[in-house]
């Protein structure tokens, strides 16, 4: 019949866990394209040392920046995800990611009845507002109605 450890024996041996630190090796997992490295340390639960997942930042890179971290990575150090990612994977989200934004931009460019003006630069966007009446809660705009119906002009006359 096994004893089970008491209080006493735990204290001690966490006493001396906590004198004699557990040699952990970093285990390399892989890099991404900025230049960062991903290590992980095993973890031992006898000796009570949790496995830690860490960045070793690009070399170059002060202290003071923050390192860009893909979104993959980022779950994979946050404990998110179980297995690093792969190259294949990163790639895909990256075409997806391309995809997403060039069809932003195709539907900004087939959607905007906003006016956009070249002078003060190529992605500012300018609106027309409309008041006919300085004190008046709300502006008017000229492409939506007051009431259905009626329509205001750019003076602000209704239009039967």
């Amino acid at each position: 019949m096994s004893r089970k450890p008491g209080n006493i024996s735990r204290f001690f041996t966490n006493l001396k866990n906590s004198f004699f630190v557990a040699k952990q090796s970093n285990k390399y997992i892989g890099s991404d394209q900025f230049g960062n490295e991903y290590y992980e340390k095993i973890g031992d639960s006898d000796r009570n040392v949790r496995a830690q997942r860490f960045i070793k930042e690009r070399s170059g890179a002060s202290s003071h920046d923050i390192p860009d971290v893909p979104v993959e990575w980022d779950a994979w150090l946050r404990g998110r995800r179980k297995n690093p990612p792969t190259e294949e994977e990163i790639k895909q989200n990256y075409v997806k990611m391309m995809q997403k934004k060039m069809r932003a931009e195709q539907l900004e460019n087939k959607y905007s009845g906003i006016k956009t003006d070249d002078v003060s630069g190529p992605n500012v966007l300018t609106e027309t507002i409309v008041s006919n009446n300085p004190n008046a809660p709300f502006p008017r705009y000229e492409e939506y109605e007051d009431t259905p119906g009626q329509k205001y002009n750019k003076e602000g006359n209704k239009i039967s």
